[in-house]
């Protein structure tokens, strides 16, 4: 289907377990995972993704701290990464 890698950074698993169904559902298939911002960081590292759906409260690191990290490195700069949270 499509070709498109997704990093789903959640240390909720019942959420990034729901949003990889959702992304299956609609034909996406190259999704990765962690759940905590050092994993994420680490997984960016060794596999780009074409995209980023990022929790805002992690373990470790946070997502804003990830999303700093990343958009200050001039190789990942480019990524969208899109904040997902439970908070209101």
């Amino acid at each position: 289907m499509f070709n498109s890698k997704f990093l789903i950074v959640d240390d909720e698993k019942d959420i990034s377990d729901l949003i990889e169904m959702i992304l299956k559902s609609n034909g996406f298939t190259n999704i990765k995972k962690a759940y905590n911002g050092e994993e994420a960081l680490v997984k960016v590292e060794t596999d780009m993704p074409d995209i980023i759906l990022l929790d805002l409260m992690l373990p470790k690191v946070d997502g804003l701290t990830v999303c700093r990290k990343l958009k200050s490195n001039p190789l990942t700069e480019k990524i969208p990464i899109i904040m997902i949270t439970a908070k209101n």
